[in-house]
């Protein structure tokens, strides 16, 4: 049994008041409320007891129960969605949304997994276990299976979605027109942020490097954006061919028009920086550069803030 130091002596926390408890097991590292909140989990009346450790887990079983059980019709949801979706199996953005729903039921599953684990073995430990640490396991397992039904109810959420997506040609155009307001609008901020670059002092250099920085990154991924929606619109045409669809119409020259905008953009953060900042954010804007011109559509756009994130320029 992995006991509590106290004194000269191991005291095992059992029959304690919480707040003796809390005395013998915070440190120097530990939060005294938070440490409190956990032995309320194994306590009765104000005491912490072995016997409170099952009842715990049967509350905390039941979280995971449901999170198992959201899982589960997430996954059945999947099954349609693909049944559904074996009707244009050639066509890459179908594919590849699927394959995206794929990976991410395979994590929540492998969490589904995870947490049933984690119930037996603190059942291994109750009888004998150290309490603190049954008590963070619980509060842990319980988070845990909080978080996985959130996933999966997110999931089957999105799931849904692309199912009327999949099965209603009005609606792949009206998302894919949303998606091209959201673009236009992404240019129109980028115009903005170019108006406020401005250069007074030494400290307003650096504020200004930094903000022209971050706008040649957004402005590279917007270009992306651009790339992406037009490929989207050839093969939403595609399909309307197929099935004798209204193809989405007045896009295409929309995002002529975007992109129009986006190249003037940027030509004035072309004219606005100055050779330090070239100098200073060059090799970082560089390795973004050589990340997105990889990404081919339909692109993932995970993959796409990973990657942001990792190379985004740094002072």
């Amino acid at each position: 049994m992995t006991e509590t130091e106290h004194g000269d002596s191991r005291t095992d926390l059992n029959g304690l008041s919480v707040e003796q408890a809390v005395d013998i097991v915070v440190d120097d590292k530990d939060d005294s409320g938070t440490v409190r909140e956990t032995l309320a989990i194994v306590s009765q009346d104000g005491v912490v007891r072995r016997t409170s450790v099952d009842d715990a887990l049967a509350n905390a079983s039941k979280v995971v129960t449901t999170a198992e059980t959201r899982v589960e019709l997430a996954e059945k949801k999947l099954d349609d969605v693909r049944e559904v979706s074996a009707s244009v199996p050639d066509l890459d953005l179908v594919s590849a949304r699927i394959d995206d729903f794929v990976e991410r039921r395979d994590v929540v599953e492998t969490r589904s997994d995870e947490l049933g684990q984690t119930v037996q073995e603190i059942l291994e430990m109750r009888d004998h276990g150290d309490l603190y640490e049954i008590a963070q396991r619980i509060r842990q397992l319980t988070n845990a299976a909080t978080e996985v039904q959130r996933a999966a109810d997110d999931l089957q959420f999105e799931l849904d979605s692309f199912e009327a997506w999949l099965t209603d040609a009005d609606r792949r155009t009206e998302e894919l027109t949303t998606d091209v307001d959201a673009v236009a609008e992404s240019v129109g901020e980028l115009d903005d942020v170019v108006d406020r670059i401005k250069v007074d002092d030494g400290a307003a250099e650096n504020d200004a490097a930094r903000t022209w920085a971050a706008a040649t990154v957004r402005h590279r991924v917007v270009s992306l954006m651009i790339t992406d929606l037009r490929s989207e619109l050839a093969t939403l045409r595609t399909w309307a061919e197929r099935e004798g669809d209204t193809p989405p119409s007045n896009v295409e020259s929309r995002l002529g028009e975007i992109r129009n905008r986006h190249e003037a953009v940027g030509g004035r953060l072309t004219a606005r920086a100055e050779r330090e900042w070239r100098t200073q954010y060059g090799d970082q804007l560089t390795a973004v550069d050589e990340v997105l011109e990889e990404m081919e559509p339909p692109v993932s756009w995970a993959e796409v803030e990973a990657a942001v994130e990792e190379h985004r320029p740094k002072e």
